[in-house]
C-alpha cells in the first residue's frame, strides 16, 4: 500500500489518510505478482519486448527474482477462484485496521458489489518506516512492489487481471487449486532475451529448488 498507493488529495473524506489503493481487484492482483516472482518477472520481460522498459532495469529485477533459490523462498501461492487469484484479505487487513494503520471505504452505496478503496493512514506510514529500519528483509517486498509499479497496466486492477489470465498456467488452473509456478519457462525466456540484447545473465538455474517450486518446502525454509 505504501509503494503502490497513490497520494490522496487534501480534500479526501478519510481523515489522516495518506495513500490509496483503488479497489480490491487491484489489491489482489498486485498481491499475486508480489508473491509470485516468476509471474512478475515474466511481465517485466514482456515490457522489455514491448520497448516500454530498458533492459538494464528489467534484467536487474529479473536476476534478483529468479536467481538461485529466490523463487522458492519468496513464492507464496494463491488459489484460483472465479475471477482469478484470490485470498480473503479480511484477517490481515483487520489487524492493520485495528491498529489504525489502514482503513477502507465503499466508493458508492450500490450494494455489496460496489468498489472498495483501501487507505494507508499516517500512522501506517510511520509503522512502515519503523519496520524497514528494524527488518532489512522487508527490502525484498519494497523491490517487488516497485517492480509491479513499473508495469504500465499496474494502475488498473482489471488490466492486471487480464494480463494474469494471459498466462496459460493461470488461466487453466482449476477453481480452488493453487496456481502453478512458471519459473523454468521464465528463466529460459530471460536468458534468450538477454542474449538478444547483448547482455549476459548469471546462472539462474537452481536444481535444489525443484521440490520447493512444486509447493513443498524444506524444514529449514518452514516458518
Amino acid at each position: 500500500m505504501d509503494v503502490l498507493g497513490l497520494p490522496v488529495p487534501s480534500s479526501c473524506a478519510v481523515p489522516d489518510a495518506v495513500k490509496c489503493v483503488a479497489s480490491l481487484t487491484r489489491l489482489m492482483k498486485a498481491d499475486f505478482w508480489l508473491r509470485n516472482p516468476d509471474y512478475l518477472a515474466d511481465e517485466l520481460l514482456s515490457e522489455l519486448e514491448a520497448g516500454t522498459l530498458p533492459a538494464d532495469t528489467v534484467f536487474a529485477h529479473v536476476t534478483r527474482m529468479l536467481g538461485g533459490r529466490e523463487p522458492s523462498l519468496h513464492r507464496y501461492p494463491m488459489a484460483k477462484f472465479l475471477y482469478g487469484a484470490y485470498e480473503r484479505p479480511d484477517n490481515a487487513l483487520a489487524i492493520l485496521k485495528s491498529m489504525g494503520l489502514m482503513t477502507h471505504r465503499r466508493v458508492a452505496e450500490s450494494g455489496s458489489r460496489s468498489r472498495r478503496d483501501y487507505y494507508l493512514m499516517a500512522k501506517g506510514v510511520e509503522a512502515v518506516a519503523r519496520i524497514r529500519a528494524a527488518v532489512p528483509e522487508v527490502a525484498w517486498y519494497d523491490q517487488q512492489a516497485s517492480a509491479v509499479a513499473l508495469i504500465a497496466d499496474s494502475a488498473s486492477g482489471g488490466k492486471m487481471r487480464d494480463r494474469q489470465y494471459d498466462q496459460p498456467e493461470y488461466r487453466n488452473a482449476p477453481i480452488g487449486a493453487l496456481i502453478a509456478p512458471i519459473t523454468d519457462r521464465v528463466r529460459e525466456r530471460a536468458v534468450k532475451l538477454a542474449e538478444q540484447c547483448g547482455s549476459r545473465l548469471p546462472d539462474l538455474a537452481d536444481p535444489t529448488a525443484r521440490g520447493a517450486l512444486s509447493g513443498e518446502r524444506s524444514d529449514e525454509e518452514s516458518p
